[in-house]
């Protein structure tokens, strides 16, 4: 086995990292060789690589980037995946409106972002659809859970895409899709390779970018361009993993992009809502 796959097969070694694509790990280990090519060169000269402590702290590193991204927003999936069956069980059993948003509110607790969010939900809706209308479609990109919550958005007939990082997460989100008769669907996709985005007529970027932007510089700027939606909201948390103030200085490269948005807060949260022109 060469050198960088036994250090992508380590990193993935994790559970909660396992479903993330070589290639997406692959180039986060480029972009680190090449800003660490000290760390590196030790870790390929080593007589055991196992061993190595150049190894063990790239390792670390890496895990923590994606962690930012995916696994640190995944709280119990087993419990999810228990409570997706229990909603098709209702569902089947025509259950009443009030037992099926029960147990959406119990999925959306599940994962970090949807969780501090969930108490906001209508709100957070009311304020976008005043201004976009109610869309008849929908774009979400990194898309955690978030596409269960449309059981609090107030429309009927809408065609919903989500994307995700893993194949895991989009078999999931499209059961749920299944499950609950909506015309929806999930696509994997490596935002920092693609940016191919269908149109839509409002498009959600709900905590990703801040993220994604971490990874690879002016990547926001390649996914909203390429964003084909009459509206794009966008979204970052009030505080950062480590429960630091996300200061203004750090989003000043986002308001350089932002033209004119509307912009409302929530507890955690702060939305900017663009007209895409």
């Amino acid at each position: 086995m060469e050198t960088k796959d036994f250090v992508i097969d380590t990193i993935k070694h994790k559970k909660e990292l396992s479903g993330i694509d070589s290639k997406f790990i692959e180039d986060l280990l480029d972009k680190y060789i090449s800003k660490n090519n000290g760390i590196w060169a030790k870790i390929i000269s080593h007589p055991r690589l196992d061993k190595s402590r150049e190894l063990k702290i790239l390792v670390k590193d890496i895990r923590k980037i994606l962690r930012e991204i995916h696994g640190a927003f995944n709280i119990d999936i087993n419990k999810r995946k228990k409570l997706i069956a229990e909603l098709e069980i209702l569902v089947k059993a025509n259950a009443p409106q009030n037992e099926l948003e029960e147990v959406h509110k119990q999925l959306l607790l599940t994962h970090k972002s949807t969780r501090e969010r969930l108490p906001y939900y209508c709100e957070i809706y009311k304020r976008i659809f005043e201004i976009t209308g109610k869309p008849i479609s929908i774009l979400d990109i990194a898309s955690g859970l978030n596409p269960m919550s449309i059981i609090f958005m107030g429309i009927t007939n809408v065609k919903y895409v989500a994307m995700e990082l893993t194949q895991e997460d989009c078999d999931f989100l499209k059961d749920y899709f299944e499950i609950m008769h909506i015309n929806g669907t999930a696509i994997k996709m490596n935002l920092i390779e693609q940016q191919d985005f269908p149109k839509t007529d409002v498009c959600f970027v709900f905590k990703a970018l801040d993220s994604l932007e971490a990874i690879e510089r002016n990547i926001s700027k390649k996914i909203l361009e390429h964003i084909n939606s009459k509206y794009i909201i966008v979204s970052f948390p009030k505080k950062t993993l480590s429960g630091k103030e996300l200061g203004t200085k750090r989003l000043s490269w986002f308001k350089k992009l932002a033209k004119n948005p509307v912009v409302f807060e929530v507890e955690n949260e702060i939305f900017y809502l663009i007209q895409n022109k």
